[in-house]
C-alpha cells in the first residue's frame, strides 16, 4: 500500500537533521503540526539507499526552489487565474493538457538553442 503525503509549507516550517542516539543520524521535516523523518533502513544497504535518497531529494529541493523563484520574480502567484485557467477538477485538467499535447511541436534551431548556454552540447 502507497502512502501519499502532500506538504504546503507553513511560516513555521523547518528542516534539520537530528542525531539522538550517536550514529543514528534523521532528516526531519516539520510544518505546523505534521512531521516527517527520514532515517536509514535497518537492513543490509539501508546506508547506501538513504544516501542515494537524500542526494536525489538535495537536488530535487535545489530544482524546486530555483522553479519557485523564478514563479515569483515578477509578481506573486495568483491561484484563482491558474485554477481559471487550468480549470479546478482532474478531468479539466487532463482535458487542457491533451488539447495542449495535441499542438504541433515547436521548430528549434538547435545551433542558435546551443549558443544560448542552455545545451550541455555544442553541436557544431
Amino acid at each position: 500500500m502507497g502512502l501519499y503525503v502532500l506538504l504546503q509549507p507553513e511560516e513555521d516550517a523547518d528542516a534539520g537533521v537530528v542525531e539522538r542516539a550517536q550514529g543514528h543520524p534523521s532528516l526531519v521535516i516539520s510544518s505546523g503540526d505534521a512531521r516527517m523523518t527520514v532515517q536509514i533502513a535497518g537492513r543490509e544497504g539501508g546506508a547506501e539507499m538513504a544516501i542515494r535518497f537524500a542526494r536525489q531529494l538535495e537536488e530535487a529541493a535545489g530544482v524546486f526552489a530555483e522553479r519557485c523563484e523564478a514563479l515569483t520574480k515578477l509578481a506573486p502567484l495568483d491561484f484563482d487565474a491558474l485554477a481559471a485557467t487550468l480549470g479546478t477538477t482532474p478531468d479539466e485538467v487532463a482535458a487542457a493538457v491533451e488539447r495542449e499535447n495535441d499542438k504541433p511541436p515547436a521548430v528549434v534551431d538547435s545551433v542558435a538553442f546551443a549558443e544560448t548556454g542552455t545545451s550541455a552540447e555544442d553541436p557544431r
